[in-house]
């Protein structure tokens, strides 16, 4: 009996379940990957975080031995300066105190490693109470004396002044200086050698660290005592660390990323493989060069002509900065950089506190960084990821073998049951596996007499017609992937430039359409690009006019419109410079696009009125102190014969009353020239540590009456305790008053006079340090917002009995004592006075100068 095709094949798929089979082992085995890739994620991750906290931890670790190093020294001056000054005793002292180095000597050809013991101080010194060095013990050796120091000198390792810098301490205190020493050249170092790594021979840097002390004799002064540590024991301590791993080496790779340094409380690398990196004055100035200066670029960076200072060399890395930054308010951390050298790299970073000398205004010695390449970093969380991946791989081919034993299995139980149907289907599917594989030559011979022979004529001439339709396919696929590539690249660069350029752009199509917008717009106007964009531009800049009118404008001319403008985008004004030019062909002018540019000048306009105001104050101040001096003297006569005129004229009562009257105003022009004295006057403040609470409260004392009678309640939030702070008590006082009474004026009804201190620990007016701030409001109708840029200003004033002198003397009085004052107000709801201090590090109590 025989059966058809469609029977035939409904035997044999009844018979075979291999398709549920092969469903299972798919998702089983994309299941089985999904579990492998995210646990190599997640090792992999782990990993580099633990070896990112090693690295962290390590840097802490070299932190807390250079500050154990400085202790050091420290103790040892205090130690010398109870001792008897004696030659003899500070050489056995010197000698006493060696530290090992390991350092490379010979030539670039012939390089040997050598351990010797230096002494740990360089130069140790003792200065008689006249400024003339009598002790001198140099690298050991009892030097002859002599030296005056009492003057700033230039001396081997560039300009000191230590000597008065000591004597003017107290019993226990010390002066330490910066780094101190000649700043090594590429050229010097290096002597023809290709990289640092086989410089051996050239340049060394030759420097010290100054640790001076004054010394006493019962009470009395008996002069000053100095040690100069050697630089070469800090460069110990990063000279041979390989961040990666435990090893030490005489000298690290620079090339390859992996080595240590130093820097100061300044910025400034003070340990380095590359000595030009080094802090060190210029042979030719005998200074410190500028990192504010245009000498300092990257061109001199890169030629090895100038140290590197962190806070000044974006043009190698921007992280530089912040690892800077972190390091000195005391944080560690891990960031990525590149050297000069352009080399990635990871680096971990860590401070080292101290607090002394030169380093006392930032409490930081400066900071320790250790870096390795990043490649070194990842090799070995890389290598683990790699043994998993290569774990889970087997465990997919074993399944797969598995799934490939079953499936030959289901196959031959196929084969026994099919054998009937099976070779003119073997022969169909070894022609379409030729296919696959490009082989559209070659016949299908069936001759089953059924369906199947059908079946293959037909399959010969769909081959044929496949291996046409493929060369066309290929030809064109080539053609598409080459214009996408180019396409795709160009589409990211100009998004990279629209989004990252640092002015707001944006296109508007010739239909007044906005087609692309960058998020600087939103910055700057207040715009949201999602929502502008695709949006026609008379809609979406319908609040800013001013813009409108130039961008029509600008539709009109072939020309580019550029013009500075002044905006209130909801909030404060802004100066913005708007630049619109023309895109596309200039032959097509109706098909062109509009690309606008806005830059925010508003903090370059308000310096140029900073400045403008300053010259005017200047000015104002020489004008106002000639006038009213010259006033003074023929208003004072006039006020005496108007006072004997009043006396004779007994007999007319009316005329004794004008007489009075004139006698009245001369008085008011005399308190007016009394305020413009004392405005033009020079200030003269005479500071004292003093308790800030207490005069505010005397302030208020001034003013509760007066609030009492215009029904203006007042309020008062000081906190207990309050820091004491350096300022001139009278002054602030007056200072204060002049807020509170201009208050109290606009409050002729009744009202709310509120006074607050708070105290913040963060003060961004003050670099982040530790401030006070007063706040002093009322409920009063407010400033104009017009009026706001000029309301410290001489003599403006919107009240008819003012003098406009009050608020710009307060002004005058709060920049004196080293505080900022400003003024927040909305008009119908009052104004807030702040002013702000600086709580400064290390007060002394009873401290008392005529400068704040």
């Amino acid at each position: 009996m025989r059966f058809s095709i469609l029977k035939k094949f409904l035997i044999a798929f009844l018979l075979i379940s291999l398709p549920p089979l092969f469903t299972i082992s798919f998702y089983a085995r994309q299941i089985l990957l999904q579990v492998g890739q995210s646990a190599v994620e997640s090792s992999r991750q782990a990993l580099l975080e633990n070896s990112a906290s090693l690295l962290e931890a390590r840097a802490r670790g070299i932190a807390r031995q250079v500050e154990r190093l400085l202790k050091l020294c420290r103790d040892d001056l205090s130690a010398l300066a109870l001792v008897p000054s004696d030659a003899e005793l500070y050489l056995r002292f010197s000698r006493g105190h060696q530290r090992q180095i390991w350092a490379r000597e010979g030539t670039s050809g012939q390089i040997r490693e050598v351990r010797k013991d230096i002494p740990l101080y360089r130069e140790i010194t003792f200065v008689s109470p006249e400024g003339v060095e009598s002790i001198r013990i140099l690298e050991n050796q009892i030097m002859a004396g002599g030296r005056h120091v009492a003057l700033p000198f230039r001396g081997s390792f560039g300009r000191e002044d230590y000597f008065n810098q000591a004597r003017v301490l107290g019993p226990g205190e010390i002066y330490v200086s910066h780094l101190m020493g000649r700043h090594i050249r590429k050229s010097e170092q290096l002597q023809g050698a290709e990289n640092v790594e086989d410089a051996v021979g050239g340049a060394t840097y030759s420097g010290i660290i100054r640790f001076a002390a004054p010394v006493f004799r019962n009470g009395v002064p008996a002069g000053v005592v100095s040690l100069a540590l050697d630089h070469r024991h800090l460069m110990e301590y990063t000279q041979h660390v390989l961040p990666i791993g435990n090893r030490e080496v005489v000298f690290p790779s620079y090339t390859g990323g992996n080595y240590a340094f130093l820097f100061d409380d300044d910025g400034w690398i003070i340990t380095h493989p590359k000595f030009w990196d080094i802090r060190g004055y210029d042979r030719d100035t005998g200074r410190v060069i500028s990192p504010e200066s245009p000498d300092y670029n990257e061109s001199a960076m890169k030629a090895g002509q100038i140290p590197f200072n962190l806070f000044h060399v974006p043009f190698i890395h921007e992280n530089y900065r912040h690892v800077a930054s972190e390091a000195l308010a005391g944080r560690s951390g891990v960031t990525t950089t590149a050297n000069v050298g352009d080399v990635p790299r990871v680096m971990a970073y860590a401070p080292i506190r101290f607090h002394l000398g030169e380093y006392e205004k930032t409490g930081f010695f400066g900071g320790i960084t250790l870096g390795a390449r990043t490649e070194k970093f990842h090799h070995a969380v890389d290598k683990t990821a790699s043994e998993i991946r290569y774990m889970l791989n087997r465990a997919v081919r074993h399944f797969v073998f598995i799934i490939f034993g079953t499936a030959v299995l289901v196959g031959g139980i196929a084969i026994l049951l099919a054998r009937s149907i099976s070779r003119p289907i073997l022969m169909l599917n070894k022609k379409v596996k030729a296919i696959g594989a490009g082989h559209f030559d070659g016949s299908v011979e069936i001759h089953s007499g059924d369906e199947l022979e059908s079946l293959g004529r037909n399959f010969q001439k769909m081959a044929a017609h496949l291996e046409e339709n493929r060369q066309e396919l290929v030809s064109s696929l080539r053609k598409l992937g080459v214009s996408r590539q180019e396409a795709v690249k160009e589409r990211d660069f100009i998004r990279n430039v629209f989004a990252n350029v640092i002015s707001g752009l944006m296109v508007i199509d010739p239909d007044g359409t906005i087609t692309s917008i960058n998020q600087n717009i939103e910055d700057i106007l207040g715009v949201y690009s999602q929502d502008t964009e695709g949006c026609g531009v008379e809609t979406a800049f319908a609040d800013y006019p001013e813009i409108l009118s130039h961008i029509r404008a600008a539709t009109k001319t072939e020309k580019r419109v550029s013009a500075d403008l002044e905006i209130r985008p909801f909030g404060p004004r802004r100066y913005i410079e708007l630049n619109v030019s023309h895109l596309g062909d200039a032959r097509h002018p109706e098909g062109r696009s509009l690309l606008v540019i806005i830059r925010d000048i508003t903090r370059r306009k308000k310096m140029e009125s900073y400045l403008s105001r300053s010259d005017r104050l200047v000015s104002l101040g020489t004008l106002a102190a000639g006038v009213a001096h010259e006033i003074r003297n023929p208003l004072t006569g006039i006020s005496l014969m108007l006072d004997d005129l009043h006396d004779r004229m007994t007999h007319s009562q009316g005329d004794q009353r004008l007489m009075q009257r004139a006698l009245e105003e001369i008085e008011k022009l005399e308190n007016i020239i009394t305020e413009l004295l004392d405005f033009a006057a020079k200030p003269s403040a005479n500071c004292v540590m003093t308790d800030l609470k207490t005069v505010i409260e005397n302030t208020l004392f001034l003013v509760k009456k007066q609030c009492k009678r215009q029904n203006v309640l007042l309020f008062q939030e000081i906190p207990e305790p309050l820091p004491r702070i350096r300022m001139d008590p009278e002054k602030m006082k007056q200072a204060l008053l002049n807020i509170m009474l201009n208050a109290l004026n606009v409050m002729p009804d009744g009202g709310e006079l509120h006074v607050i201190v708070i105290i913040e620990d963060n003060l961004e007016m003050f670099t982040g340090r530790q401030g006070i701030e007063i706040r002093i409001c009322d409920t009063g109708p407010g400033v104009n917002p017009e009026d706001m840029d000029y309301i410290f200003d001489p003599f403006f004033t919107r009240t008819p009995k003012g003098s406009g002198l009050g608020l710009s003397i307060t002004h005058t009085i709060i920049e004196e004592q080293r505080g900022k004052i400003v003024v927040d107000s909305k008009l119908g709801r009052g104004a807030c006075f702040k002013i702000f201090f600086p709580i400064k590090n290390g007060e002394d109590e009873d401290g008392k100068d005529s400068g704040c």
